[in-house]
């Protein structure tokens, strides 16, 4: 058994003939633990997951899932049974109740767990006999995580699962997940705006920029590599672009008493490097939370890599 649940290779996805959403993607999913998928909206994160899910069919390159090669036709139905998806809009059948879904689901399934939709009725106390209309945005992320549940899957795609619930019922719903992936060497690949959480539980980070991934590492290992760096020094202009021309340095910001540096790479050998350098008194390595990584990584940076400089703003007639 291979010891990764997803494979993407050389992926390209359009819509029609317009705009290009995914533009060769690469990156695999290990067994177990709880892969982020991060991106901008309109990054092309919700096509991702369908690709993978085989909903929709890629303009070019290839998808394994759980050992199985994607082909032109839907995937068979035994592969289908192995895998849990939560789409962001869930639900199209809302006149049903919760006990209708959870029956025609179990009639379908060959993999029903009645003791884990248990669990999760009690742990939820979702209504069963309420018509899905009738239910808060809450309940409904918590109805399709039962859902997907039910089969026991392997691999577990969710779309921004927790929209619509409060920050306790969403603390809940991560806490969860993160039980179950623990417990059972469950493979999730989870798409979130809230990088609080997704910081406090994911293993492995994928950010999906200009239809591309342009990260693809530990969660350890991205908040180990890319750090800011204050230099006490007084600020001029020839030593502002010594600073820039530094390996692994990303942005230069002069701030009072000094500079402060984004890096992406060895910033220890790197202020090991500063403290050398006439002039300088001071040199301080800070952490950045997930939240920081993302916003730099994505606010401004190009398809390409590269940080892009302000456009000039130009009046627009309306």
């Amino acid at each position: 058994m291979s010891d990764l649940s997803v494979v993407v290779k050389d992926l390209y996805y359009s819509f029609g003939r317009g705009k290009e959403v995914l533009s060769g993607v690469n990156f695999t999913i290990e067994r177990g633990g709880i892969t982020a998928l991060l991106g901008l909206n309109g990054a092309g994160k919700t096509t991702l997951l369908r690709a993978i899910m085989g909903l929709i069919r890629p303009r070019a390159g290839t998808i394994e899932v759980l050992g199985n090669r994607l082909g032109p036709r839907p995937p068979a139905p035994e592969l289908l049974a192995r895998i849990g998806y939560v789409p962001e809009r869930p639900f199209t059948a809302e006149r049903m109740t919760p006990r209708d879904l959870l029956r025609l689901v179990r009639a379908l399934h060959p993999r029903w767990d009645g003791a884990m939709v248990g669990r999760y009725l009690r742990i939820f106390n979702i209504p069963l006999d309420r018509s899905v209309q009738e239910l808060s945005a809450g309940t409904k992320a918590q109805l399709g995580l039962t859902l997907a549940m039910a089969g026991h899957p392997e691999l577990l795609l969710l779309d921004e699962p927790t929209l619509g619930l409060d920050p306790l019922h969403r603390y809940q719903y991560f806490q969860l997940l993160l039980e179950e992936a623990i417990a059972r060497e469950l493979t999730v690949l989870i798409t979130s705006h809230d990088l609080h959480q997704i910081e406090r539980m994911a293993d492995q980070i994928a950010i999906l920029h200009g239809g591309r991934i342009i990260v693809a590492e530990s969660l350890d290992g991205l908040k180990g590599r890319l750090k800011r760096i204050r230099v006490g020094t007084m600020p001029s202009t020839t030593f502002k672009a010594h600073l820039a021309g530094l390996p692994g340095v990303m942005e230069v910001e002069e701030e009072e008493g000094g500079y402060l540096l984004t890096v992406t790479a060895d910033p220890q050998g790197l202020a090991a490097g500063l403290y050398s350098l006439p002039n300088v008194t001071g040199v301080q390595i800070i952490d950045l939370s997930l939240e920081e990584i993302f916003l730099f990584l994505c606010g401004g940076l190009r398809p390409d890599g590269q940080r892009g400089e302000r456009e000039e703003e130009t009046p627009v007639d309306i």
